[in-house]
């Protein structure tokens, strides 16, 4: 019988979305902005951002607190999750950390990333996944494909000998009929040869 999964799994805790912005305009029209960024870049350049770029860019920018500490902490301790819709920014650390970083933005002291503005920035509920359980089962002509492709890999020759070898030492107990009879074996590889 197939092992019980649990439920859910909880992805993500003590996590925080920041949306990001393209910059435009001069930096007081941009909210969380404490100093004049570079001019925007045409919309096809900045689809092709990478987030942890952007987050190293972010980190740099508020890295430079040097008289908030608690800031300058959370922010070194804080590390990337993602990078959504090309515009949110998922990050997670400890809860403390985390507070620092909400306090930073409740106080406007959070600097955007080069070439952005922070358009808001709020907490993740955790990410409930359900787990997709396996069949125990695995169709013989795939496990033969997967011994063949390795043997291949390894440059050994595949004989019936080295295969039925092989089989055994990789896949030691898959069941009752196992290892296969050289008739099936036969019968499976007819099977799935091209011709």
């Amino acid at each position: 019988p197939p092992r019980k999964m649990e439920k859910f799994l909880q992805i993500a805790p003590h996590s925080l979305a920041i949306v990001l912005g393209p910059a435009e305009g001069p930096a007081g029209d941009r909210p969380g902005a404490a100093r004049p960024a570079p001019p925007a870049q045409p919309r096809q350049l900045a689809r092709h951002h990478i987030g942890y770029e952007i987050f190293a860019d972010f980190k740099a920018e508020n890295m430079q607190h040097f008289w908030n500490k608690k800031v300058t902490a959370a922010v070194a301790e804080t590390f990337f999750l993602g990078w959504i819709d090309e515009q949110v920014l998922l990050i997670q650390g400890k809860e403390e950390h985390l507070e620092a970083l909400r306090e930073g933005w409740t106080r406007r002291a959070l600097r955007p990333p080069s070439g952005f503005h922070i358009r808001c920035l709020g907490d993740v509920s955790p990410i409930s996944m359900s787990p997709i359980s396996q069949s125990q089962f695995i169709p013989l002509g795939e496990i033969l494909c997967l011994a063949i492709s390795a043997m291949n890999s390894a440059r050994k020759p595949v004989t019936q000998e080295a295969l039925m070898e092989h089989l055994t030492t990789c896949f030691p107990v898959l069941g009752r009929a196992w290892p296969p009879t050289r008739q099936a074996l036969l019968k499976v590889t007819v099977v799935r040869t091209p011709r």
